[in-house]
């Protein structure tokens, strides 16, 4: 069984919920620390999760010390009121999640998880946390579109359109080794394997933008 460590600033934080997992019988050893003998023990590898209130702001700091002094140990976000939020402590190394309604036996099995090196996230905030990596992707893409000179933005047009470097040579009064550059600069920024998906990538900014 998993050792457990309970970390947090409010000492009625630490030991109620030390007091909880230990009923639970799911643990080998529970303890509670503040943040400075947590990173104490953590050094000393004494314990394989912690389950740290993220209540405040400087949790997320507190989470970075914790993997700093104990790298892979499994950490469980108690009290993620939002996605930014979570974010922030998947970010700083978080493995598992358990809002601030989240239950004994919630924490429990998030603990149990995370120990094993796995996830666990509540269903809402999951959805959550997908949204925002699906707009953070559109916005990357964005940003990669707004990196394309007017050069190479009026040949991906062209290449969308279905014309062959000669074609497009021709068309822009250049050469077809300079169009085959550009052609290879417009996959590099977009991150494309061949040219035949650039049309689907300006489609796409199409839609984002509409």
């Amino acid at each position: 069984m998993p050792r457990l460590l309970i970390v947090g600033d409010v000492a009625l934080f630490r030991e109620g919920m030390r007091a909880a997992m230990v009923v639970t019988g799911e643990f080998a050893a529970v303890a509670a620390m503040p943040i400075a003998d947590a990173m104490a023990a953590l050094g000393a590898n004494q314990f394989d999760v912690v389950v740290l209130d993220t209540s405040r702001r400087r949790a997320f700091n507190q989470a970075r010390q914790l993997q700093a002094a104990q790298p892979g140990v499994g950490i469980v976000a108690f009290g993620v009121s939002g996605i930014d939020d979570a974010l922030a402590c998947a970010e700083a190394g978080v493995r598992a999640f358990v809002g601030e309604e989240g239950s004994v036996e919630q924490v429990c099995q998030a603990a149990l998880l995370a120990a094993r090196g796995l996830s666990a996230c509540p269903p809402d905030l999951t959805a959550g946390l997908l949204d925002r990596f699906a707009a953070i992707s559109r916005e990357g893409e964005l940003r990669a579109n707004d990196r394309l000179t007017s050069r190479e933005g009026e040949i991906a047009r062209l290449v969308a359109t279905g014309l062959s470097n000669k074609q497009i040579a021709r068309e822009l009064t250049i050469s077809p080794a300079t169009v085959k550059n550009h052609v290879h600069a417009i996959l590099g920024k977009f991150d494309l394997p061949r040219r035949s998906a650039i049309g689907r990538q300006l489609q796409g900014h199409t839609q984002v933008a509409l």
